[in-house]
């Protein structure tokens, strides 16, 4: 008995999401950017690239999860070359506040879990070292409706490492089917 009212129900929700179909649904997206990250002396940069696939739930809310590559910083410090390379996979949250058709202030919270290999070299000498770790990601950003189904965003996006503040600047587009 109580399948058939959670039936009903999903078929409603079904039925009031076809209703605003050019707000709800799912999309696919792509990301380039410049992952940065400061730290203990360190200080590096690189391009960074991200792939994601999300669901709108409607105009105010959606729920992502992807794969991001932020790259290889790179810096000297007290003559000591170091490289930290990091990728990871990520879920998150979208809060969206639309001003008009076009323009979407939104917030972001997720989780990310990645791995990071920092390389140490000095002269001949090199040693690296290998880690996975998973923290809190938080951002910001600018959404723009292109079109019905096409969008851009403008967006900041931090991880909560310890010890190291670690954030991508990014420019994605995205595709809602």
């Amino acid at each position: 008995m109580h399948n058939r009212y959670f039936l009903a129900a999903f078929a409603a929700l079904l039925v009031s999401t076809g209703a605003r179909a050019n707000e709800s649904g799912f999309y696919l997206g792509a990301a380039v950017g410049e992952a940065s990250q400061t730290g203990q002396g360190f200080k590096g940069s690189d391009t960074s690239f991200e792939w994601l696939a999300g669901y709108s739930f409607n105009k105010y809310l959606a729920a992502e999860a992807g794969f991001v590559d932020a790259g290889t910083q790179r810096d000297t410090v007290d003559s000591v070359d170091l490289k930290v390379a990091s990728d990871g996979t990520f879920a998150a949250l979208l809060v969206k506040l639309p001003l008009g058709r076009i323009v979407a202030p939104y917030a972001r919270v997720g989780y990310v879990f990645y791995d990071s290999t920092t390389t140490a070299s000095s002269g001949a000498a090199r040693a690296s070292e290998f880690f996975s770790d998973e923290d809190l990601l938080y951002g910001a950003g600018l959404e723009f409706r292109v079109s019905g189904r096409f969008r851009l965003r403008a967006e900041y996006e931090r991880v909560d490492v310890p010890d190291v503040r670690f954030g991508i600047y990014s420019f994605v587009a995205t595709f809602q089917f």
